[in-house]
């Protein structure tokens, strides 16, 4: 098989009584400010994108992708439609000879799509709502123009066909180069159809003219459609990776990452992502599948043996971020689909190294139905959706690294010093908001004569099983956390002593349901933030001074810190 290698590369203030300052400050756009004729212009261009009222600036539902480009195109449309209203209003006196219908008709029309245009948006649309209104107000645009021409036979200097490349534009920015060559004809053939009109009419017009203008046309429609054509492409790949960077942030793990990445490339470009290839420190390679929970691995032999069957050193290629387009044969090439696990209809595969933190990462295995090589164009979109992929395992790294870095290895609760970070945040959090919490200590009984006579391994266990039982009746915000030892501690937002009394009772219940007969019973102690403590250390003082007055009271007790004074 022979690879084709593709790939590179401050506020103003009140015074006294409230009186507002003149003039305006940091937090207010000299032209919003209600009331000036500048506003006013403003909230007509702007219609739709906000509302001023007074200095705060009510904004509408967010627009995204192709809704973006769509209406800040149209802002500028609504500006030029402005003008040409005024430019077709000021023919008639400059032109005697005009022909008054189409002229009237023209100006009638063009005033009709502006009032629309308007109306339409001060209302959140859809790209597809765009869109339609976009080839209804092209094809006014034209009949306009061509209404213009049409009136401006009768001159003799009729020159008013060098408004037609401008429709060309328009076609362009909406509908790419077919748009552009569609304008170029039709107004190629109004343009013959208006010649002959008049030679009837007794006007000549040179064969050198039509000869320009038809050359003006397409040439103008070409240059116009190719650029319109780059512009669009860099927009919807842009918007791609916008669009694909919230998608990734969402995403719970890899394999639902590499889930969300194939929809989006079997939408926008027909290939299909069923695995990602995560780099081992060995340089081997593990290729997780989001239609399987099964997990293929790739020796760093195997590495090497592809590169000696394909005459390239892939790693060099990942490793200077360079893809590799390989062309599928069945039967010939069974080795890399059985070691990709790659399904039956795959003809080509491209494959996208990924690379975080400075170095490889992994690589991303695109795959086309076709014996295929993506071209420039695709292979940027590839490249940009391979390094956001990267950066979302980088981070879904970070997150399970901080996660194992709070959490206790044993119970799986959060750890003393974690705990101690969210009750800090607490703290602050009832402090500012004038909320109350309480805080529970909970003490294993009896559990250090349980590991004397079972063993640590039976201990652990019993741990784990207390553990599980705390945090199964906690509630979403609440915080469990191993404290230390056989010491349990959990933080309940929102709970008065009363309903935090209720909350250990229920606990200890559970626990003694679930110790499975071992004799293990739980002593807890009760602090309230602000009842008991305002400070933090003042607050575990006392939690803890009621947890050992509960173990000097015997097992199984409950006890609030109110009851008792709060030991050095």
């Amino acid at each position: 098989m022979e690879p084709t290698q593709v790939g590179a590369q401050e506020l103003g203030g009140t015074t006294q009584m409230g009186a507002q300052e003149p003039g305006p400050t940091i937090l207010e756009d000299p032209a919003v400010v209600v009331g000036t004729r500048r506003s006013r212009l403003r909230r007509l261009t702007d219609a739709g994108r906000w509302r001023s009222q007074g200095r705060v600036a009510a904004h509408p539902a967010a627009r995204v992708g192709a809704s973006v480009a769509e209406f800040d195109f149209q802002r500028w449309m609504l500006g030029i439609r402005l003008l040409g209203l005024i430019g077709v209003a000021g023919l008639a006196p400059l032109y005697r000879n005009a022909e008054p219908i189409a002229l009237a008709s023209a100006f009638i029309l063009m005033g009709i799509l502006i009032l629309v245009q308007v109306f339409w948006m001060r209302g959140a649309r859809s790209p597809a709502a765009w869109q339609r209104f976009a080839v209804a107000a092209f094809a006014v645009d034209s009949a306009v123009g061509y209404l213009v021409g049409q009136s401006l036979l009768t001159t003799p200097d009729w020159i008013a066909f060098f408004v037609y490349p401008i429709l060309a534009l328009e076609g362009a920015v909406f509908f790419g180069m077919s748009g552009a060559l569609a304008s170029a004809a039709a107004s190629a053939f109004i343009f013959i159809g208006q010649v002959e009109l008049r030679a009837s009419l007794g006007f000549q017009t040179s064969s050198q003219v039509e000869v320009t203008v038809f050359v003006l046309l397409f040439v103008y429609a070409i240059f116009v459609g190719s650029f319109a054509r780059v512009g669009r492409r860099v927009r919807g790949d842009l918007a791609t990776l916008i669009e694909f960077t919230g998608v990734l942030s969402r995403q719970e793990s890899p394999t639902r990452i590499v889930q969300a990445l194939d929809a989006r490339l079997r939408e926008l470009l027909g290939a299909r992502v069923r695995s990602v290839a995560l780099r081992r420190p060995d340089g081997g390679y593990d290729i997780l599948r989001w239609r399987s929970s099964e997990t293929r691995s790739i020796e760093p032999g195997a590495v090497s043996g592809v590169s000696r069957f394909t005459g390239r050193d892939i790693e060099a290629d990942f490793q200077n971020r360079r893809a590799v387009t390989f062309k599928i044969t069945p039967g010939r090439d069974d080795g890399i689909i059985v070691g990709l696990g790659l399904p039956a209809w795959v003809r080509s595969i491209t494959m996208m190294p990924i690379h975080s933190d400075g170095g490889l990462s992994g690589f991303l295995p695109v795959l086309w139905e076709s014996p295929r090589v993506p071209n420039t164009d695709e292979l940027e979109l590839l490249h940009g959706l391979a390094d956001q992929t990267g950066l979302a395992f980088a981070q879904e790294q970070l997150h399970r690294a901080r996660e194992l870095a709070a959490t206790d290895n044993l119970t799986g609760l959060v750890n003393h010093r974690s705990f101690q970070d969210l009750l800090r945040r607490q703290i602050r959090d009832a402090e500012a908001h004038q909320k109350r919490f309480a805080v529970l200590f909970c003490d294993l009984d009896n559990f250090q004569q349980l590991n004397d006579r079972l063993g640590h391994a039976v201990g652990d266990l019993v741990l784990h099983r207390v553990a599980l039982m705390l945090k199964a009746g906690a509630r979403n915000k609440d915080v469990v956390a191993r404290y230390g030892g056989d010491e349990m501690a959990l933080i309940l937002p929102d709970l008065d002593r009363t309903q935090a009394a209720e909350v250990a009772g229920r606990l200890r219940a559970a626990v003694r349901t679930a110790e499975g007969g071992m004799g293990v019973d739980l002593t807890i102690g009760i602090a309230t933030y602000p009842d008991d403590a305002t400070d933090q250390t003042e607050l575990m003082a006392r939690v803890h001074a009621a947890t050992y007055a509960g173990k000097r009271r015997g097992r199984g007790a409950i006890v609030q810190a109110i009851e008792v004074a709060a030991e050095p």
